[in-house]
């Protein structure tokens, strides 16, 4: 509940818990948390961050797979038994490894489209893997999947009637032209130009606190608080479509319906309340820039006569890269009524918003 953002429920079932056992935080740890063992040499932090990751991983250029050995220099394994029936099966390293790196390199190719796990733990298996998994060629794959769905302004704003070249653009579809300005690494690319995500749903979770009023005659001498979460969703589309819910529904009741034929959520609590519009899905469009600067319309929102516009920064979350959009300004233009009022600009605060954050969506891929 508390991962959710569901803070009042959290609280309540944290209550619940320790009623049955004062200590029941410390048994929770001792059986469900992995008890990690000391490490008698720890690692020196400082020594690790002078290593130069690139210049290692091209140092495994002629690495070959060594046969693993299950079997100590005594011929026993830790608990004293002896491991022979396994070395036998482990003689050698699979026939697989004997296939070429053209080979290898295509399949990690394919594992970065439909498994982007399996695809890191491929690469972590040995050197070799390490130095095909982690090449320039693979990350020239993730740039040309990534990049040129993008939906930039700075292309928008030309004529698509007279751009008929890759030329014509300001920002090219051609990654190998826009390569130069990255010092010429398809890594660094990846590492400094923002992008958005399609494979998933930015999720923004927002907690205040409602203070209701004591009952009558009621001796306390405070008032009840609650808190009270709701949830902004977004989910983007290549082609510059935008749905948007705003609702009290956790995710998992959301973002099955983030589909783009689905103009509203549908669930069994709206329809016992006779609420059959549900939770609104709005459509709209969406555009960045090179800067990473994302801009977000709705034309029919929530007010029929103001168009809604949103402006985010897209920034990494901690090892995410990309994975958060942080608010720079949010504003309604009037587009009906009188006509002085038409076109009139209103600021929204931003006190209480907070960031989204990107969540992958196996479903939508």
């Amino acid at each position: 509940m508390e991962a959710q953002g569901l803070m009042s429920d959290a609280v309540t079932l944290y209550r619940q818990a320790f009623k049955l056992n004062e200590r029941v935080d410390l048994l929770y740890r001792s059986n469900k948390i992995p008890q990690v063992k000391k490490i008698t040499n720890p690692i020196n932090e400082e020594l690790v961050k002078k290593i130069n990751v690139e210049k290692l991983i091209l140092s495994f250029q002629d690495s070959e797979p060594t046969s693993p050995s299950l079997i100590d220099d005594n011929g026993e394994d830790e608990e004293g038994q002896l491991t022979q029936k396994f070395s036998k099966l482990m003689t050698g390293p699979s026939p697989l490894t004997k296939l070429s790196n053209d080979i290898w390199i295509y399949i990690m190719e394919i594992l970065i489209e439909k498994s982007p796990e399996s695809w890191i733990s491929l690469s972590l298996v040995c050197k070799k893997f390490a130095y095909l998994g982690f090449s320039p060629s693979i990350f020239r794959h993730l740039a040309t999947m990534i990049y040129p769905p993008q939906r930039y302004e700075e292309n928008e704003e030309l004529d698509y009637q007279l751009s008929t070249t890759d030329d014509d653009l300001p920002v090219p579809k051609n990654q190998l032209k826009i390569l130069p300005s990255y010092n010429n690494s398809w890594k660094y690319m990846l590492f400094h130009r923002p992008f958005i995500k399609f494979n998933g749903c930015y999720i923004s979770i927002i907690n205040y606190y409602s203070e209701g009023s004591r009952a009558e005659f009621s001796n306390s001498w405070t008032n009840p608080v609650r808190t009270i979460t709701y949830y902004r969703y977004l989910r983007f589309f290549p082609d510059g479509k935008v749905l948007k819910v705003l609702t009290t529904l956790e995710p998992t009741r959301v973002i099955p319906h983030l589909q783009r034929s689905n103009y509203v959520v549908s669930n069994i609590l709206d329809q016992v309340k006779g609420n059959r519009d549900g939770h609104r899905i709005y459509h709209g469009r969406w555009i960045m820039n090179t800067d990473g600067e994302v801009h977000i319309t709705i034309d029919e929102g929530s007010v029929p006569y103001y168009i809604f516009h949103y402006h985010f920064k897209i920034v990494n979350m901690g090892h995410n890269r990309f994975g958060k959009l942080s608010w720079i300004k949010y504003y309604t233009v009037r587009i009906q009524g009188e006509e002085e009022d038409i076109g009139e600009v209103s600021e929204l605060g931003l006190k209480n918003e907070k960031p989204f954050k990107f969540s992958r969506v196996r479903s939508y891929e």
